[in-house]
């Protein structure tokens, strides 16, 4: 078997689960990770690909089967402890560059960081030198995280802490950017999911706790107790509760709060910012 053999028994095995562009790009990636681009391989790596082509047949995400995914042009670990990178959190790490740059911010803290992926590709991509942390209640996400850093070669202090617990908000430092992915799918909504996502993602970065919009309160409360003055807060939404969740940060004292469509026209980020005084 050769690398090109390879992705055809994948294309092939899958055509009736995916339309064929999907099947061939998820064969081209997923054998290119396991085979790491060789174009002849052994009776171990022969034993891989059949296996994934199996996994793939149960609608396994491709990522978890090759253990990489893509983001902002970075590779990074991903396994089931941490969800999948998204398109559309790429705008966010965006915006996060834009004003980083622009405000000559230098210390950024990321809540739920999940695989670590908008506090790493900030480091990687940010014209200046940055302090950078990120915190999630997840330790096995923050174990992820931790080796997806040092691979990116950018240094960053994790910690694990739950930003639904108040008492914790003390621990957390004081920055100037706040970002942040939180869970934001109602229990409601998981019919609506596809069962690649909700069979195999991990449920607690996922769905909310009680209601969709606990952890913006949660963030918006503990920015304006705990966060330097002026500090900037960028987070990502669900597309239903643009104008919620910008409710819930000027209720809560926030300024300048306003929502941006993402590329397919639906309300994905909100931002606000503390007070200078």
């Amino acid at each position: 078997m050769n690398i090109i053999e390879a992705t055809q028994i994948i294309k092939n095995a899958i055509l009736n689960i995916y339309t064929e562009r999907e099947a061939s790009l998820i064969a081209k990636y997923v054998v290119e990770d396991i085979t790491d681009h060789q174009l002849e391989f052994n009776e171990d790596v022969e034993t891989l690909i059949l296996q994934a082509k199996e996994r793939l047949l149960q609608q396994e995400p491709w990522q978890y089967i090759s253990g990489w995914a893509d983001f902002y042009g970075l590779k990074f670990k991903v396994t089931p402890d941490v969800l999948i990178p998204r398109p559309e959190t790429e705008e966010l790490v965006s915006m996060a560059l834009n004003y980083i740059h622009k405000k000559q911010i230098n210390y950024v803290l990321d809540i739920g960081t999940g695989s670590g992926i908008i506090p790493i590709t900030i480091g990687k991509k940010a014209k200046q030198s940055l302090k950078i942390e990120a915190s999630d209640i997840s330790q096995s996400a923050l174990n992820i995280a931790n080796e997806n850093a040092h691979f990116h070669n950018v240094n960053i202090s994790f910690i694990l802490n739950d930003i639904l617990d108040q008492n914790n908000w003390h621990l957390l430092p004081k920055v100037d950017l706040v970002t942040s992915n939180p869970p934001y799918i109602g229990q409601e909504e998981k019919s609506n999911l596809s069962s690649h996502v909700i069979n195999f993602e991990p449920h607690l970065a996922l769905f909310a706790n009680h209601h969709v919009l606990e952890f913006y309160e949660a963030i918006s409360l503990m920015v304006m107790q705990f966060q330097n003055p002026g500090c900037l807060v960028l987070v990502e939404i669900n597309e239903l509760y643009g104008n919620e969740v910008c409710d819930v940060f000027i209720k809560n004292g926030l300024i300048n709060v306003h929502s941006h469509v993402d590329m397919q026209g639906k309300k994905r980020i909100v931002q606000g910012e503390k007070p200078n005084k």
